[in-house]
């Protein structure tokens, strides 16, 4: 299969996770996959998947999508949405493309009606950063999670949309071990917990931190983020 993987041109600080994710299974069934930023011209896809975020973005997004349905001949089958903005407002998007989005996380099998094992576990691949000239502005950086969700509610917050399941341990230590071990060591590494604090394996994961030897006053090393709710 030739797969098309798109991330539309708006302003972001950290890649698409989920869009690399969705390259590593294809890969691995040894499809071939392309990482785009913005309107590709390349004619024929067996599957193309657009990653949303902001609601902000709505104009580019429902742009990018009609694009890539008209290149599609409107064959909504092989176009898949996902992402924040899809996951909170699916109505919005089916309205003025006609393509209902995919909800929430990748953690279940068979989502993408491929047979696939929960494509949220995989390992990112790295290796499509490469395929764009778009500068993130993190460099050299491993991107994970300690923790999953958050264990509030705030009216006003989309985490308990985007992920209602707090996890208090998503092994980062494997993770990071992982990814060193495929792509190559990394420097710096970027957390984008919502509320880590709020974790029972808190003391677990900064033990996995001191581990990896990202612990304070690291010398080669240091935690770029770690998110707080």
């Amino acid at each position: 299969m030739c797969i098309l993987l798109v991330e539309p041109d708006y302003k972001s600080k950290f890649p698409p996770l989920g869009l690399l994710k969705i390259g590593t299974f294809h890969k691995n069934r040894g499809d071939e996959v392309v990482f785009v930023r913005g309107l590709s011209e390349q004619e024929y896809w067996d599957r193309v998947y657009i990653t949303t975020l902001f609601s902000f973005h709505h104009e580019k997004i429902i742009k990018t999508i009609l694009h890539y349905k008209a290149m599609l001949r409107d064959d909504v089958s092989r176009i898949f949405v996902g992402g924040g903005y899809a996951t909170l407002c699916p109505q919005n998007i089916y309205e003025e493309t006609g393509i209902y989005p995919l909800k929430g996380l990748l953690d279940k099998s068979n989502m993408l009606g491929l047979g696939e094992d929960c494509v949220d576990s995989m390992i990112p691949d790295y290796d499509l950063l490469t395929q764009i000239d778009y500068d993130y502005g993190l460099k050299n950086c491993y991107f994970g999670y300690a923790t999953r969700g958050c264990i509030n509610r705030c009216p006003f917050c989309a985490v308990p949309k985007l992920e209602p399941e707090f996890v208090h341990h998503a092994g980062l230590k494997q993770y990071i071990e992982t990814v060193k071990e495929k792509f190559g060591e990394r420097q710096n590494l970027v957390l984008m917990d919502n509320n880590v604090l709020a974790s029972e394996d808190f003391d677990r994961i900064i033990g996995d931190l001191v581990d990896l030897n990202f612990e304070r006053g690291a010398k080669l090393k240091r935690v770029v983020a770690l998110s707080l709710a």
